[in-house]
């Protein structure tokens, strides 16, 4: 199998993995120096650390994970195009992750919101919120669900398995790295 004759669900589960990994290394690098913005603000004006909730202590640390899920997520996006096994279970693993992550926070949004909502504020404000927790729930659920379907497939499974070879490399299996001869 060349790269070019590799299953489309490869390409787009490959190609996405890379955007959302690198989307998240940076999403953290910018959490981390508001964390360190927000420490430095504490230290001039120690009222402020009374105020702010003990998340925000944490904030670097939760960060420095999620470069370490985003770099992850990177890596594996880049040698699943390559066809490498390994990355295909770690994306699989990541992605079911991140699926279960965004159902449950949407189930937790959704119980929350109702039940901070009812009965205050304006007429309709109870429900606009029900609506934004489901639609964005199902906004990055499904996309993730429909990944995970397709990396315990057997399609992607077998695609793995295939001998790959570049365009003007030697064959390999994906063993051997998958991305043809000794890259």
């Amino acid at each position: 199998m060349t790269v070019n004759e590799r299953p489309t669900c490869v390409t787009v589960i490959g190609w996405a993995w890379i955007v959302i990994g690198g989307l998240m290394c940076f999403s953290a690098l910018m959490g981390i120096f508001m964390s360190l913005s927000m420490q430095q603000m504490m230290r001039t004006h120690p009222h402020m650390d009374q105020e702010v909730p003990a998340f925000f202590r944490y904030f670097a640390l939760i960060a420095l994970g999620q470069v370490a899920v985003g770099a992850l997520g990177l890596a594996a996006g880049i040698n699943f195009l390559r066809l490498a096994e390994w990355a295909r279970k770690v994306l699989l693993v990541v992605t079911t992750l991140l699926f279960l992550f965004v159902v449950g926070f949407g189930v937790f949004w959704v119980i929350t919101w109702v039940g901070m909502s009812s009965g205050h504020g304006p007429p309709g404000f109870a429900a606009m919120g029900l609506i934004m927790g489901v639609f964005n729930t199902a906004l990055f659920g499904v996309p993730l669900g429909i990944m995970t379907k397709y990396l315990a497939g057997d399609r992607v499974k077998q695609a793995m398995k295939a001998p790959v070879s570049l365009p003007n490399g030697p064959a390999s299996t994906p063993d051997q790295g998958g991305a043809g001869g000794g890259e």
